[in-house]
This record gives structure tokens, sequence and C-alpha cells, in this order.
């Protein structure tokens, strides 16, 4: 059971059910109704009023003395205590008497009649009597007399009574443990909105303010969520600032690099080509930084329309093919149904490409690259299968991360710079869908696009 609320819930409910089982079985005071336990009060009082009977006439015939005598005589732990008052109180037969017999035998001497008490499982029944010289005395005999397992367990009685009191048992206890667990899982939902990115998810006022460690809690994880949402919005500003402060310079150095061109003589054309190569890689550099900022700050706001996914995946595999014949390997397309989802072309164009050319890239040479488009219900999945040398199943978790790059291909010329899975990614969620990636059984990587078909944004 890996609930906390319903390990809390049953551990409660069974603790506080045993206790008022316990209670209702055992407690003849909250028990007086019930037949079992009436016969059994019955037959105790008969036993200590035939006892005091006995007793009070040996005092009449034979004296006190006599009874003081033998008082000792037959009594085990479970047998009668016997006291004997005389006119002015005092204790004449038997130990220290407690405060209670004291008072019963106070009331007989002033009424002169006899009376019974029962205190528990202790029954006592004082009586005046007479010793045989005419002095007025009071006895108090005292009967203990438990009750056994057949006066206690009636199911017929006791069944109603325990299931009433279990089911009120189990209703405070789903208040208890729902008061202790819900702040928790007010805790747990934010936390899973802040992995999900949701950097504005706040525990909030609810359970920040309460007085206790769950209060503090709460409010040390918006504080750390501030900290986050203020860090990593100043790295996205940072970004977007740098690339836009880097097009301009770009724009200058191909300017100079025409004027360079039509300057120097054929030796130079070599290194002024390797210059215009390196520029245009660092120009499609910048590029991708200002698409992946724009994405992830939510300010992509594109016309959504009407796309054949099919089509879309057919084209981009069609460029695919030139570089994967430079590779020696091959790109194939299947599309078993038309597929269309509404959404933005350039968006969708753009995570296709970058998981495709991913896929040829490491994919091994005299291999096919598979790409097959097909529909499962609501969504519109786009596959991509390579033969490469794969991925940890460690670091699956970590591919669509911007600028990260599997230990086996850190080399850059094995690759770019660490942000096309990271566009995907964005890309596909900003459609509201999801990129998955794993190891196939055979070797290689499949990875996974799926877009929900309906109205997006």
């Amino acid at each position: 059971m890996r609930s906390l609320f319903l390990r809390i819930f049953i551990w409660f409910w069974i603790a506080l059910g045993l206790a008022v089982a316990a209670l209702v079985v055992s407690s003849p005071l909250l028990t007086r109704s019930r037949p079992g336990l009436g016969r059994w009060q019955r037959a105790a009082e008969g036993s200590a009023e035939r006892e005091a009977r006995a007793v009070a006439q040996r005092v009449e015939r034979e004296g006190w003395q006599a009874l003081d005598e033998r008082r000792g005589h037959g009594r085990g732990p479970l047998g009668p205590a016997v006291f004997l008052f005389g006119q002015a109180g005092e204790v004449l037969v038997g130990p220290e008497p407690p405060r209670e017999v004291r008072e019963l035998a106070q009331r007989v001497a002033e009424r002169g009649v006899e009376e019974s008490e029962r205190m528990g499982i202790f029954y006592t029944v004082a009586l005046p009597v007479t010793d045989p010289d005419g002095s007025a005395l009071v006895l108090v005999v005292g009967h203990r007399r438990p009750p056994r397992v057949e006066h206690l367990l009636e199911p017929r009685v006791l069944a109603p009574r325990l299931l009433l009191l279990l089911l009120i048992a189990g209703a405070v206890c789903y208040l208890l443990a729902r008061h202790l667990t819900a702040p928790i899982a007010a805790l747990r939902s934010a936390s899973r909105r802040l992995a999900d990115g949701d950097l504005a998810a706040r525990v909030g006022d609810k359970v920040g303010g309460r007085r206790d460690e769950i209060g503090d809690l709460a409010r040390d994880l918006d504080v750390m969520a501030s900290r986050l949402q203020s860090l990593i919005e100043a790295q996205k500003r940072l970004l977007q600032d740098v690339s836009h402060e880097l097009r301009s310079p770009l724009a200058r150095l191909g300017v100079a690099l025409e004027l360079a061109r039509r300057e120097a003589g054929e030796g130079a054309a070599r290194s002024l080509a390797r210059v215009e190569r390196e520029a245009g890689r660092l120009n499609q550099l910048i590029e991708q930084l200002l698409t992946l900022t724009r994405l992830e700050s939510g300010n992509a706001e594109r016309a959504a329309v009407r796309i054949d996914l099919g089509a879309l995946v057919e084209g981009v595999v069609a460029d695919a093919r030139f570089e994967a014949q430079g590779r020696g390997c091959e790109v194939h397309h299947s599309c078993a149904e038309p597929v269309t989802l509404k959404g933005d072309p350039g968006l969708v164009r753009s995570a296709v490409d970058n998981v495709v050319r991913n896929a040829v890239r490491y994919t091994a040479p005299d291999t096919a690259v598979a790409v097959t488009v097909s529909r499962e219900g609501e969504r519109a999945l786009v596959r991509v299968r390579d033969h490469g040398p794969g991925v940890p199943a460690e670091e699956l978790g970590k591919l669509f991360m911007p600028f990260y790059r599997v230990g086996e291909a850190r080399d850059r010329s094995s690759g770019g710079g660490g942000l096309g899975l990271a566009i995907t990614e964005r890309a596909v969620r900003w459609h509201g869908g999801a990129v998955s990636a794993a190891n196939a059984e055979d070797g290689g990587l499949v990875v996974e696009l799926s877009f929900p078909i309906g109205e997006q944004r």
C-alpha cells in the first residue's frame, strides 16, 4: 500500500476500532442493558446478599468477637471482604476500609435500612445488625465477582453497537487522515507542476499559512520555486539578448566576406569559403536559439492551420535522403492512412526534421532509417527508428534538454550544437503533444512524436 492517506486512515481506524471494541466488551458501566450482563449482575448481587445475611446471622447469634476470630477462614482473592462498624463508626472487624465503604456504613447507621452498591465488578451490601448484648452495629460485605466470557460476548447485542461505533470511528479517522495528507497532496501537485515546466506553480497560502512543519515546508518550496523562476527567466532573456546581439555582427561579417572575396586572389578563395561555412553554421545556431527561447517563453504565437502530416513528413524524408546518400544509408517512409492535425506547419516540420536528421547522422552505414506515420485513437504518431549505437538507458530522459549531448557523441564534428531535439520537444509540447525515446531491442534508437488530433491553440 503506497498511499500515505490510506495507511494513516486504516491504522487509525484499526486502533480506534480495537479500543472501542475493548471498551464495549469489557465495560459493565456502558453495557448495562445487555441480557448477559444483567444475568451476571443479578447473580453477583444475590451472592453478595446471601453472604451478608449469613455473616449477619452469625453476628446476631454468636457476637462480633466470634466473627473476628473466624474472619480469615475460607477467603481467597475472589472471596468476600467483611467489615463490621461499631456504634461510634469504629472498625471492629476487617482492615482499614475504603472511603466509599465508610460512607455506605454511615448512611445505613443513620437510616437503619439495608443498602447495596455496585462499584464496577465489586458489589457491597450493608445492613444493620444487633449483637447478643444489644449493641447496634453495621455490617458491610464486599463481594468481587467479575463477569465471565459468556456474559460479555453477545453477538446479537454487540454487533449493531460495534458497527455503529466503527462507522463513527471511521468517519473521524477519515477526516483526521484527510487533514494530515491534504497539505502533502498540495505540495506534491506543486512540485509536479514545477517538474513539468510550470515555473509559476506555487503551494499558496492555503498550506503556506499553516504554523507547523508542513507550513514551513510549503513556504520553503514557494521560495525555491520563485528563485528557480527568476534564474531560468534570466537565463532565457540572456540567450535571447545574446542571440539578437550576435545577428548584427554576423550580418556585417557576411558583407565583409563578400568584399574580401572580390579583393582577394584565387589563393584566398578556399579560406574564405571555409569562413562562409562557419558563419552559416553560427547563424543557424543563433536561429535555433531564438526559436527555442520563443517556444519556452510562450511567444511562438502563430496561426494554426490544417496539416496533412503524411505529406509533411514525406517532404522532410525527401530532403533527408540527400544527406543519407552521402553517409551510405537510406531513409524509408510509410503512412498507412491519411492523418491530419491542426497546428503550425513550420514548427511541426522543424520537430520532425530535427529527429530524422539526427537519426541519419547516427545510423550505421548500409542501414535504413524508418519513418512511419500512423493514427492511434485521437493522436497522430510519427516514429523514427535508426540502427545506430543507441543511447544509455540512464541518459534517455536527458536527450531533449538544451545543449545536452550523449557521452559517445560529444565530438562537435559528429553533430550540431545540441539544440535540435530540444526544439523538437518544445515544438511538440506547444501543440499539446509529447515526445519519447527508447532503445530498440535489436539496436538503434526509436523516437516517437505524438500530436493530438483536434483543435489546438
